[in-house]
């Protein structure tokens, strides 16, 4: 079995005119909202083989966070430009063949619309939102990741922050 991991960037400043979007920066609360996901994916041993993130910061921010959560070594996380720019399916399923050799279970993180998109493109149903900071996990029956083809992915669990702090609220 492989486990795809599909993590979007946590929430970020606005778009200002004095910095590009590639450079925008990690809010507190996007930063809270990290270490709330990443230590409940840690505390049900939902643990990465391999890290891939977008380059943009806000990207690796998040990355950095969960890696930080999880135990995942900082400087093991793969940068892939085409996780800001956004591909096809089939490239990002190529790229999971190329990165993800022999690891059973991969995470990536990277931005709307792109981790939307592939959710729906991969698994058999998944027509939820994607907010920031929002962690769709996905399991194939295949063993080789060149095996995946489209839809037919099992959700294996959905996790946002809004879900732990209306809980925390009732």
């Amino acid at each position: 079995m492989k486990r795809l991991i599909l993590v979007r960037h946590a929430k970020t400043e606005v778009i200002r005119y004095d910095i590009s979007d590639y450079q925008r920066s990690l809010v507190n609360r996007g930063i809270n909202d990290s270490k709330l996901i990443a230590n409940k994916l840690f505390l049900k041993n939902i643990i990465p083989d391999l890290m891939i993130s977008s380059p943009a910061n806000r990207a690796i921010e998040t990355a950095l966070l969960f890696a930080n959560a999880l135990q995942y070594p900082v400087d093991e996380i793969e940068q892939n430009d085409d996780l800001y720019d956004g591909f096809t399916t089939n490239e990002f399923l190529a790229l999971l063949d190329q990165l993800g050799k022999e690891n059973e279970t991969v995470m990536v993180v990277g931005h709307n619309p792109s981790i939307e998109y592939l959710a729906f493109n991969l698994t058999e149903e998944f027509y939820k939102a994607v907010p920031t900071c929002t962690v769709i996990g996905i399991d194939f029956q295949i063993d080789k990741w060149s095996d995946i083809e489209a839809r037919t992915g099992k959700l294996a669990f959905y996790e946002y922050p809004k879900k732990y702090k209306e809980a925390k609220g009732k």
